[in-house]
């Protein structure tokens, strides 16, 4: 409209005449006899007029002037209850109750002198002078990333002739080092690989055996061997786990040496950090939700709801394949476990159990009749027959365990700031020392074996943790205070959220799934929980004593 040099209302009759002046109202270019009519019609007088060759090479800013939904009706009032404009026609069917709507002239009478004005202003020129420093930054970090560059170059030059000097005197040394240590480990690798070459050489002919006889022998002969090799299968298994226990890796790594003096100038690197605070729309979001492999969840249906009269908190649970349910009544006056009979509608208490001192964790070894308990202040663990209720040995494991989870013969134990291993007769496998966690810090309240990865899932306070037994850890996530794990079949993770009242899932790879059970499934401040051995019970318990069990499918 500003390039236009001719009359509009003039135009549409068919006159060209030069345009003078611009009306912002009215959206057109005036000659100088519309403008003299246009300041003496009533209508049109206080129009507002702009020199038209002052505006020639700017854009004109035109708000829009009429209705989005009335599209040929002016917008004429401004609704002061809902803070919009709108046209007349929007009067009967939107605004019509709404006390205070009055004309736009009226609205925008002292808009010259409004602070709305002022302010925006203001905040556009804060922003162009804002815009403008950084344009001058950024014009003297080239210049200045220049300069930077050249003195760098030449500090590296002085850097490699440096290094090459140190290396040159020390490669010797580095060479027959690397060499003895090759031949040590080499000679360690040959012994242990004959080892598995003789065991390996037994077993297969101890198989080869058996479908020799399979195929030409007698059913006499077939027999007689089986029950033979019975007998030495569980030392071969013992053997093989042993073996695969003390079987461990080595690795070469270069060592700087003390006595080579370098003078370390920092490395040069581009270090790009985003906002610790950022917006993604929901709907961005989903698009950007990658495919996963799915996995059956389990669904959970309240099967019982009890409150029990255990006098001190529960701090675990476990379950046994016949439907016991063990429970560690952490009370120092009392040094119990109370052992209850899952039925169909409801619990039933069986016997108490005087352990040797206050229990704290519990597992069930699977496909046993055996329990082990931790007792936190006798520095041992205690077994438990879970068939005849009866205690069994204890195996010492030093002070401060509480968590625990068991697999086959081997037994893992929460301590603070890391965790043992060790096997069922007592003979400590490893420590597994715990990432940003001291010896004098949180203990590890709860433990999960998982025996398809041989990793361990484990929760202290404030933070639930995956962890290799070489002591890489694979995730962690933050809880609340402490939380209570369980794992189903698939591998899912289950967090017991005490301030939350909640139980979450997460996937197997340490990411939220979602929540299952909450307050308004009667979830209250939950803390032990549990699967039974075949994942089609689902116990959780809080510190008070309620007893709630749910039926998965």
């Amino acid at each position: 409209m500003a390039s236009n040099s001719y009359c509009d209302p003039c135009s549409e009759e068919g006159t060209s005449k030069a345009a003078i002046k611009f009306c912002s109202n009215c959206e057109e270019s005036l000659c100088k006899d519309c403008v003299e009519y246009h300041k003496k019609f009533k209508a049109t007088k206080s129009h507002h007029l702009i020199d038209l060759t002052s505006i020639l090479r700017s854009k004109i800013p035109i708000a829009k002037s009429f209705c989005g939904v009335h599209q040929d009706v002016p917008l004429d009032f401004y609704c002061t209850q809902h803070d919009t404009v709108c046209c007349r026609v929007c009067m009967p069917s939107c605004h019509q109750s709404c006390k205070d709507v009055i004309p736009l002239e009226v609205a925008s009478k002292h808009i010259q002198k409004s602070s709305l004005l002022e302010d925006t202003l203001s905040e556009w020129q804060n922003i162009v002078k804002t815009l403008d420093n950084l344009k001058k930054d950024r014009h003297g970090y080239v210049e200045e990333i220049k300069r930077e560059e050249m003195v760098i170059l030449v500090e590296i030059s002085k850097w490699k002739t440096h290094l090459i000097k140190q290396i040159t005197a020390s490669e010797e040394k580095l060479k027959t080092e690397l060499s003895n240590a090759k031949k040590k480990i080499l000679d360690l690798y040959g012994k242990e690989n004959s080892e598995i070459t003789e065991l390996y050489n037994v077993v297969q002919e101890k198989k080869q055996e058996l479908e020799f006889l399979k195929e030409h022998g007698s059913n006499n002969q077939l027999y007689l061997t089986l029950r033979e090799q019975g007998k030495g299968v569980d030392d071969l298994i013992k053997r093989v786990q042993d073996m695969t226990l003390s079987v461990k890796k080595a690795d070469f790594k270069l060592k700087k040496q003390s006595d080579i003096d370098i003078e370390c100038i920092g490395s040069i690197e581009e270090v790009r950090t985003a906002s610790a605070i950022q917006y993604s729309p929901v709907k961005l979001q989903q698009a950007q939700v990658q495919p996963v492999e799915v996995k059956s969840l389990l669904a959970f249906r309240k099967e019982i709801s009890e409150k029990s009269r255990i006098r001190g908190i529960i701090t675990d649970v476990a379950v046994t394949a016949d439907d016991k349910l063990l429970v560690c009544d952490y009370n120092k006056e009392c040094d119990n476990i109370d052992v209850f009979k899952i039925n169909q509608r409801s619990l039933k208490y069986i016997t108490t159990l005087s352990v040797l001192g206050t229990p704290y964790g519990i597992s069930v070894l699977n496909g046993t009749d055996k329990a082990c308990v931790t007792l936190p202040f006798k520095s041992y663990i205690q077994c438990i027959d879970t068939n005849t209720l009866t205690l069994e040995k204890t195996i010492k494991v030093g002070k401060d365990c509480f968590g625990i989870t068991t697999t086959g013969n081997y037994i893992a134990v929460g301590k603070r700031g890391k965790i043992k291993i060790l096997r069922l007769k007592g003979e400590t496998i490893r420590n597994i020392v715990l990432p940003d966690l001291l010896e004098d810090s949180h203990y590890v309240s709860s433990l999960y074996y998982n025996p398809n990865d041989g990793s361990i899932i484990y929760s202290t306070v404030g933070m639930v943790s995956r962890i290799q037994l070489n002591g890489i850890e694979s995730y962690r996530y933050a809880v609340e205070g402490e939380a209570g794990i369980a794992v189903d079949k698939q591998g899912h993770v289950y967090v017991s959220e005490i301030a939350k009242s909640e139980i979450q899932r997460f996937s197997s790879d340490g990411r939220f799934h979602d929540v299952v059970l909450t307050n308004r499934d009667e979830i209250k401040n939950p803390f032990a929980i549990a699967f039974n051995e075949s994942c089609t019970k689902f116990v959780v318990t809080n510190l008070s004593g309620l007893f709630q069990i749910y039926s998965c499918k």
